[in-house]
């Protein structure tokens, strides 16, 4: 992910996960107002009498009429527009926070000194290349964990000869531990 356009990838997913989800929620909602016009359409559009008389009762009758239109129409908008719009983000956040709550845990493990685990993410998850770029992080902190313990294991047998080596050893074991941990500045 630290390579040359690196970020101009990133923009581009960004930009297409963007996209995707807007066009879902257009879609969504651009459903919602059809079965809308639908409904308020075959309620209202029917032709009204040619004598005065039949016109002035049917007008006269709409407002009863046009309560339970008005009710099933705002219903079906709910239930169309705004449950699918409510399903959309949470499968979308499923989908971005499942990959973050997975690393959240295997970092946690890490802090607890549990041996940690390479990260894997679900089919559909966002965060295309996260999970290799992690893993190669987490690859590189335990060859430098390694290193760490290893100089210190080799210091720690050097130091049964005598003091002055002993001293000697520890000191440039820790110059070298702490050159290994510089990076991580």
């Amino acid at each position: 992910m630290n390579g040359p356009g690196s970020g101009k990838v990133a923009l581009q997913i960004i930009r297409g996960f963007r996209l995707r989800f807007l066009s879902r929620l257009a879609i969504n909602f651009t459903a919602g107002v059809a079965v809308l016009y639908l409904i308020l359409y075959l309620a209202l559009a029917r032709a009204l009498p040619e004598e005065y008389a039949g016109a002035y009762h049917a007008l006269r009758g709409l407002p009863g009429f046009l309560g339970s239109i008005i009710a099933t129409s705002v219903a079906a908008y709910i239930l169309l527009a705004c449950a699918s719009t409510a399903a959309l983000c949470v499968v979308w956040l499923h989908k971005v926070a499942g990959p973050l709550y997975r690393l959240e845990r295997v970092m946690d493990g890490f802090r607890s000194g549990e041996p940690t685990r390479p990260v894997f993410f679900r089919h559909g998850d966002r965060f295309g290349s996260l999970p290799e770029a992690f893993n190669a992080w987490i690859g590189s902190l335990r060859q430098d964990r390694q290193r760490c313990l290893a100089r210190m294991d080799e210091a720690e047998r050097l130091c049964l000869q005598d003091e002055a080596t002993c001293r000697a050893e520890m000191e440039k074991a820790l110059g070298q531990v702490a050159e290994i941990l510089a990076r991580y500045r």
